[in-house]
């Protein structure tokens, strides 16, 4: 060790720095013991602290109210209360188990049970088909059915309901965005905000990456409600086609992808009533609420050959941990998304014979990712790897996807799913799709 006025100058492990730095002291300047380059010496590292979270700005539409005082809370009930010990209908104790019941309210307050059997309205944008809004959803919650695009289209001159579910993004041109969103409760709602956004192609999402592109009002009948066709709605907030208890609801601000990422971009789609079904303003993750949707996928549509090379970020990491990244080649039966692609309930899509997919390595944010493309097969496969394993700190990182197949023929579709997991957890996923013209 060097000495610096008599003091020694320690090298510093902890996780807070993208590179080397030198302490006089023996503490970090974020509080955490430095480690020395003779171990023996060292203080025992902890683990990590919580990363401090990004900077935030607010959605368009957010107002900070004061308050000082923290909102009252009130019992819960596994189970319905008005069912809870009531004696059956027409017995002598039905009317004092009533009585008891209003006496416990003035006493303690009300006591609530599920939300879906309150009168309250429960908005869901399903994370995929069949979904009912249980959370948290541990299934691939980037695949939403709900989430539609509409190239080479204004908002302004748009029909009220895409053509197809479907639709692929396209760079450099109008397109318009449509929401399929639902009110599972017991109770209708009013004016609920329909709010929609992009995302770089990433593996965590959160509200420092989201870019706001427009919002839309809608109203939805309570869960018993069900109109037996689409009818066209259109009040002083707006127009949206309904079905009573779910409808489609159309962005009114045109979105035009950026070219650096070809319109592969994530979508996200946030829906809530602000009083009796709201979200937090930092709520972004569709695996963990039922009001958020996201589609993280890429179409690649070509016969010979298909290929796409794309960054992934791994968004801002709730706490340091060690972060898993692993990619799967899956059946096209396994997506059940692709029914809207062709139309079909049974696609009968098959995989090609041969396709190639890896991860390339952890590097920072922002890095350009190489064309492997052009490689030879057998040079492709000693950069690619199909899993990555690194401790994960504070920075934002990014890593490299290669998808490619020599030859797509018709009926013939690949399915390469991304997972990022931090200590075991699924925090994002992205999919990419090769399919035959």
């Amino acid at each position: 060790m060097r000495k610096v006025h008599e003091r020694r100058k320690h090298e510093c492990a902890c996780e807070c720095h993208g590179e080397l730095k030198l302490h006089i002291s023996v503490r970090c300047d974020c509080g955490r013991p430095i480690c020395p380059p003779k171990r023996s010496e060292c203080e025992p590292c902890p683990p990590g602290p919580a990363c401090p979270p990004p900077v935030r700005p607010d959605p368009p539409g957010v107002v900070r109210v004061p308050q000082p005082d923290p909102p009252p809370t009130f019992g819960t009930s596994p189970q319905p209360p008005w069912t809870v010990g009531r004696p059956p209908e027409g017995d002598p104790g039905e009317i004092p188990w009533f009585i008891g019941q209003i006496g416990s309210i003035e006493r303690k307050g009300p006591t609530f049970g599920p939300r879906k059997d309150e009168y309250l309205p429960f908005l869901v944008i399903r994370a995929a088909a069949g979904d009912t809004g249980a959370r948290p959803f541990n299934g691939a919650f980037w695949e939403s059915p709900d989430i539609f695009v509409m190239p080479d289209q204004s908002a302004d001159s748009a029909p009220l309901a895409p053509p197809h579910s479907a639709g692929a993004a396209k760079a450099n041109v109008p397109n318009t965005l449509y929401a399929h969103v639902w009110n599972l409760g017991k109770a209708p709602v009013y004016r609920a905000r329909v709010e929609f956004y992009w995302f770089n192609p990433s593996l965590g999402i959160a509200r420092s990456d989201a870019n706001f592109i427009g919002a839309a009002w809608v109203d939805l009948g309570d869960r018993f409600t069900l109109f037996p066709d689409w009818r066209a709605v259109t009040s002083p907030t707006g127009s949206w086609l309904s079905r009573g208890c779910h409808a489609v609801v159309r962005c009114p601000v045109t979105w035009v992808p950026s070219y650096v990422n070809n319109g592969h971009e994530c979508l996200v789609v946030r829906a809530f009533e602000p009083m009796m079904d709201a979200v937090p303003p930092d709520q972004f993750s569709a695996s963990a609420d039922r009001h958020i949707g996201q589609r993280n996928i890429a179409v690649v549509q070509a016969a010979s050959p298909a290929a796409i090379d794309i960054g992934l970020d791994l968004g801002y990491a709730p706490n340091v941990g060690q972060a898993d990244v692993d990619i799967t080649v899956d059946d096209p039966s396994t997506m059940t998304w692709l029914s809207a692609l062709t139309w079909n309930r049974d696609p009968g899509l098959r995989a090609p014979a041969h396709v190639s997919a890896g991860l390339l390595p952890v590097t920072v944010a922002g890095a350009r990712v190489p064309d492997l493309g052009k490689l030879p097969d057998a040079a492709r496969v000693e950069l690619l790897r199909l899993r990555e394993r690194f401790p994960r700190g504070c920075d934002p990182l990014r890593i490299g996807l290669h998808v490619s197949s020599p030859n797509v023929g018709a009926n013939e579709a690949q399915v390469v799913r991304v997972r990022q997991r931090l200590d075991g957890d699924l925090i994002g996923g992205y999919t990419v799709v090769l399919i035959g013209k």
